[in-house]
C-alpha cells in the first residue's frame, strides 16, 4: 500500500507541464537584491524535483549567515529568491514552501518570468520576519508585472492513467486523486490564499492554470506588488481610491471583487462626512444612509492625494454623536506595516510591510498593461545600470583581479569567484549600490575590526558571529557613477584565522576597477 501511494504521488505531481528527469539549477546571483532588500539574491530555474527543498537549504547554509530571529521589527528577510520553473513534483513544492517560511526568504517572479505548478506553491512561502511583538513571520511574496503566476490542481497525466488504472484499479486512483485535491485546498488555505477562489482552481483542467495576472488576482492569492512610490501604479487618484474600496468591500462580503459599476458609485464626494477624530472625509456612497451599516467608503480628505499614508475605511452612515465610525479598515504605510482587516495571525492575513500599492490598481485588467515606468524604476532599485556607453557586451564592465580567482558563476551585473576557502562575490551596479551599501553593511550581525570610509567608497573587514572572516570593499568610478562592490568571506571558519585574514588582504589588493583600486601597502 505505501509503494501504490508513491507510485501515484509521483505520476500525480508532475502537473501542469511534464517535467524533465532532472532537477532544477540553484545559486547565488549577487549579495544585493535592490535598495528594498539589501540581502543576498539567490535563484531557482528547472523543473521542481525531490530533493531540491534539501539542496536549497544546503545552499542557504553555505551562503547565508542569517538569525531569523534577531531580524529587525521593522521586518527583514535572509534572503530572497527568484523564481523561474513550469512545475514539478507537487509535494516537493510545499517542502520549498516551509522551507522559505522558515529562513524568512522572500520570493519575486521577475518580468519577463513565469512560475507554474509546483514552483507557485513554493512561491507561496516567501517571508520576512519581524521581532516586533504581534507580528513574526509575515507575507512577503512579489510578482512583478509581464511576470506569471500559474496555479492548478494535481492531476494524473493522461499517459500513465490507464497503466494506473490497470493496476491498482478505478476506485482507488480516484481516491487518490481526492485526497491529493484536498490537500492542495487545505495548503493553499494555511498559505492565506483567498477562499474564495479555490473552487475555480479546482475546477480547471491539466492544460488548464489560474494566472496571476490582473489585480483581482494579486489580492485573492495574497501576492504583492514589488516596493515603489505608489504613483508609478496608479493614474487618475479617485479612480485608485474607488479601487481599493472595491477590495474593502470584498473583503467585507467575503466574495469576489464585484464587476459591476454600480457596486460603488463612480462619483467622489468630497467631505461628505467627519469620522470619530473629527477628521473630514472624502470618498463614495456605497449604499443608503446606514448608521448601523456600510454606507459609505472613505478617507480623511487630506490623505486623498495618496502622497504618504492612508486610511480608508468602510463607514456607516454618521448616527447620534454626528460622525461616521469605521466598520472595516484597509491602513497603506509606505514606511510602515500596511493592513486590511483583521486577524490574529501577521502570515495568515492581509498585513505587509510596505505600501499596499496593489490595492489601488484596477482589479479587472492585467497588472502589465497598468504601468508605465515602473520597470525602468525597479531596474534602477535593483542597481541596474543604464548608460550605454560604458557597458561591455550588454553587461557591466568587470574588474581585474588575480588570477588564482575563478569564476565559478556570473552574471549580468555580478561574479561568484572561488579561492580554496574563500568566496568572493563582485557586484557592479548604479551609484544607490554603493550608497546603500555603506550604510546597510554597517549594520549586520557581525563584529568589525577594520573600517573606513571615503565620499566615494569604504572597506570593512571583521568576522560573523560563527568566526568566519570577511573583507568588504568598493570601488567607484565617478565617470560612469557606477560601483564595484567586492565581498571576500571565508566559506568555513579557518584553523589558521590570521592567515586566512592575510590572504583576503591579498586578493582585495588585486582588484583593479576602471583604473580604481584600494591603496595598499
Amino acid at each position: 500500500m505505501i509503494l501504490f501511494a508513491r507510485q501515484l504521488l509521483a505520476v500525480l505531481a508532475l502537473g501542469l507541464f511534464a517535467a524533465p528527469g532532472w532537477a532544477a539549477d540553484m545559486w547565488l546571483v549577487s549579495n544585493h537584491f535592490s535598495a528594498e532588500r539589501f540581502v543576498p539574491h539567490l535563484h531557482y530555474a528547472g523543473p521542481v524535483m525531490e530533493g531540491d527543498a534539501a539542496t536549497l537549504a544546503s545552499l542557504f547554509d553555505e551562503v547565508l549567515e542569517c538569525d531569523v530571529p534577531a531580524l529587525p521589527a521593522e521586518g527583514g528577510n535572509c534572503a530572497v529568491l527568484t523564481l523561474s520553473s513550469p512545475g514539478g513534483n507537487y509535494i516537493e513544492g510545499l517542502k520549498l514552501a516551509l522551507l522559505l517560511r522558515e529562513r524568512a526568504v522572500a520570493t519575486v517572479v521577475e518580468a519577463g518570468s513565469s512560475c507554474y505548478s509546483a514552483c507557485a506553491f513554493a512561491f507561496l512561502g516567501g517571508s520576512g520576519f519581524s521581532s516586533q511583538d504581534g507580528v513574526g513571520v509575515y507575507v512577503d511574496r512579489m510578482v512583478e508585472p509581464h511576470a506569471i503566476l500559474g496555479f492548478h490542481a494535481p492531476y494524473f497525466a493522461p499517459d500513465d492513467l490507464g497503466t494506473l488504472v490497470a493496476d491498482f484499479g478505478m476506485d482507488a486512483v480516484l481516491g487518490a486523486s481526492r485526497d491529493d485535491i484536498a490537500l492542495m485546498i487545505k495548503q493553499l488555505v494555511d498559505w492565506n490564499v483567498d477562499a474564495s477562489v479555490l473552487s475555480h482552481i479546482v475546477s480547471m483542467g491539466p492544460e488548464e492554470s489560474y494566472d496571476v495576472q490582473t489585480g483581482e488576482d494579486y489580492y485573492v492569492t495574497r501576492t504583492h506588488l514589488p516596493p515603489s512610490p505608489l504613483g508609478h501604479w496608479i493614474g487618475d487618484k479617485s479612480a485608485a481610491i474607488r479601487n481599493a474600496c472595491l477590495r474593502l468591500l470584498a473583503y467585507h462580503r467575503s466574495a469576489f471583487i464585484d464587476a459591476e459599476p454600480e457596486a460603488i458609485s463612480e462619483t467622489l464626494l468630497s467631505d461628505f462626512a467627519v469620522n470619530e477624530a473629527g477628521q473630514k472625509l472624502s470618498g463614495f456612497r456605497i449604499g443608503p444612509d446606514n448608521p448601523l451599516g456600510v454606507t459609505y467608503c472613505g478617507l480623511p480628505t487630506e490623505q486623498a492625494g495618496l502622497m504618504g499614508d492612508v486610511d480608508l475605511a468602510l463607514y456607516t452612515a454618521p448616527g447620534i454623536s454626528g460622525a461616521a465610525r469605521p466598520l472595516v479598515s484597509l491602513f497603506h504605510r509606505p514606511q510602515g506595516w500596511s493592513s486590511l482587516g483583521t486577524g490574529e495571525t501577521a502570515s495568515r492575513r492581509l498585513f505587509k510591510k510596505g505600501g499596499f500599492n496593489s490595492m489601488f490598481t484596477h482589479p479587472f485588467v492585467t497588472m502589465g498593461d497598468q504601468v508605465t515606468d515602473v520597470l525602468d524604476y525597479l531596474r534602477f532599485q535593483k542597481f541596474d545600470y543604464f548608460n550605454k556607453d560604458f557597458l561591455v557586451d550588454g553587461g557591466m564592465p568587470r574588474p581585474e583581479f588575480h588570477p588564482s580567482m575563478t569564476v565559478a558563476v556570473s552574471t549580468h551585473s555580478a561574479d561568484t569567484l572561488e579561492h580554496g576557502n574563500h568566496r568572493i562575490v563582485v557586484q557592479m551596479g548604479n551609484h544607490l549600490l554603493l550608497e546603500h551599501a555603506k550604510t546597510a553593511l554597517t549594520n549586520r550581525n557581525v563584529t568589525y575590526d577594520l573600517g573606513s570610509e571615503s565620499s566615494d567608497g569604504f572597506v570593512y573587514g571583521g568576522t560573523y558571529p560563527s568566526g568566519r572572516p570577511f573583507l568588504w570593499f568598493s570601488l567607484y568610478d565617478d565617470e560612469g557613477r557606477m560601483a564595484a562592490l567586492v565581498e571576500i568571506e571565508a566559506k568555513t571558519v579557518p584553523d589558521d584565522l590570521e592567515a586566512a585574514v592575510a590572504v583576503q588582504d591579498f586578493l582585495a589588493c588585486s582588484f583593479n576597477f576602471r583604473g580604481h583600486a584600494l591603496m595598499c601597502q
